[in-house]
């Protein structure tokens, strides 16, 4: 409200801003106010002027939202500091760094030097049409969005309207969305997309006929009915089996982090406990080549090839990277198999291995849902029931019954 100050009219706006009027006409307005802790003001020409200054000053004063004439770049340093998450809830080694890369190639360039309150939709949206695919575009997508949420927990932003983004090919159309099957669940796994007993034989046996056969067989074999990812074959080693009770403890893998490799928690950081068959239901007498695999890894230990002591190691006797492993060995095997055609498409990846496992324990070894969640490491059961039971089955069933 106006205020009488020696003779001079003082107005009091919102959020505890002073306008001190011309004194004279033609002079120049001034506002002043106090922001994280500082007495701020500035000038200009005329009223409307002045006004039209201080509009993202009430914005910042009304949201309290001190780091909102930050850079960019403080925003991004602020999401990537590992200071920010709470106790315990730190990111993987792993996706801190994909954060970190998605930063540097696609986030900074937009907005590492653009005032935070000036950033707009239109940045975010420029930011996720630069991802090459689709799939890229959605990670973004989703980075940006933590990102949003931080940055207005902290100040930095104010619209979560930020985060309302999707990916947006130019110049070329956008995929068709999956098909998907009606009353199912989006986590369900198409029979289509799971090898059978047979196709997985037919996978080991053309590794079998590989450079180091014996070994990348059984690796197959293991994959498929142990549910292990494969960075967790990867980094297996012989202290973590027990052919006694043929139990695997899965509580590491291997990972990629800035192009060097490391050892980290399994996915989710979940540590189980899985079970393999004494004999796969093609007759591969599983139990007893993982058995005589540990007393090869070893003597390799002993002699020094595998410090280690891997299961899989590479033939350095070290951890494989997981692009070499797929180029050198499953490239050829999968064409072999008939994995995959000549134009290198296929209904089947090394991952597909482990639905094997999970459909195999489901209706070939009879075991309960909720005991089949705990040796693949699902979150919880009603993942399992989501990807291999479904409820297509059910419902037909019912409907079927009603019908006679």
């Amino acid at each position: 409200m106006p205020d009488q100050t020696i003779g001079r009219v003082v107005v009091e706006l919102e959020c505890g801003i002073t306008v001190y009027p011309a004194r004279v006409a033609g002079g120049r307005w001034r506002a002043v106010w106090h922001e994280n802790g500082q007495r701020r003001q500035c000038e200009a020409a005329s009223e409307d002027r002045l006004a039209a200054k201080l509009e993202k000053v009430t914005e910042r004063l009304a949201a309290d939202a001190p780091n909102l004439e930050r850079p960019g770049a403080d925003l991004i340093a602020f999401y990537l500091s590992a200071d920010r998450h709470p106790a315990g809830r730190a990111w993987s080694a792993k996706h801190a760094d994909t954060q970190r890369r998605l930063c540097q190639r696609f986030i900074s360039p937009v907005i590492a030097t653009v005032c935070c309150q000036d950033i707009k939709a239109a940045h975010m949206q420029k930011i996720v049409n630069a991802a090459p695919t689709a799939g890229e575009g959605a990670r973004l997508r989703r980075a940006l969005s933590a990102m949003v949420t931080a940055g207005i927990a902290a100040g930095y932003l104010t619209s979560p309207r930020l985060r309302e983004v999707h990916w947006q090919p130019a110049g070329r159309p956008a995929p068709a969305p999956p098909v998907t099957l009606q009353g199912e669940s989006a986590q369900f796994v198409d029979p289509a997309q799971i090898p059978s007993a047979a196709d997985v034989a037919r996978l080991a046996a053309a590794l079998a006929a590989g450079r180091r056969g014996d070994l990348h067989e059984l690796m197959a074999y293991t994959a498929a009915y142990t549910g292990l990812r494969q960075g967790e074959l990867f980094a297996l080693t012989i202290a973590q089996v027990d052919p006694e009770t043929r139990v695997i403890d899965v509580d590491r893998k291997v990972i990629e982090v800035a192009g060097q490799l490391t050892g980290g928690a399994p996915k989710g950081r979940k540590r189980r406990k899985t079970i393999y068959p004494a004999r796969t239901p093609h007759g591969y007498p599983l139990a007893e080549q993982i058995a005589a695999r540990i007393q090869a890894a070893r003597a390799e230990q002993d002699a020094g090839t595998n410090p280690l002591a891997l299961l899989f190691p590479s033939p350095r006797g070290t951890w494989w990277r997981s692009s070499n492993f797929d180029r050198r060995v499953l490239a050829p095997a999968y064409h072999a198999a008939g994995w995959r055609n000549p134009g290198g498409n296929g209904p089947w990846t090394w991952h597909s291995l482990r639905h094997v496992l999970c459909t195999t324990a489901l209706f070939t070894w009879k075991l309960d849902a909720t005991d089949v969640s705990a040796i693949a490491g699902h979150a919880n059961v009603r993942t399992t029931l989501d990807m291999y039971i479904g409820t297509t089955a059910g419902i037909l069933d019912r409907a079927r019954t009603a019908t006679q």
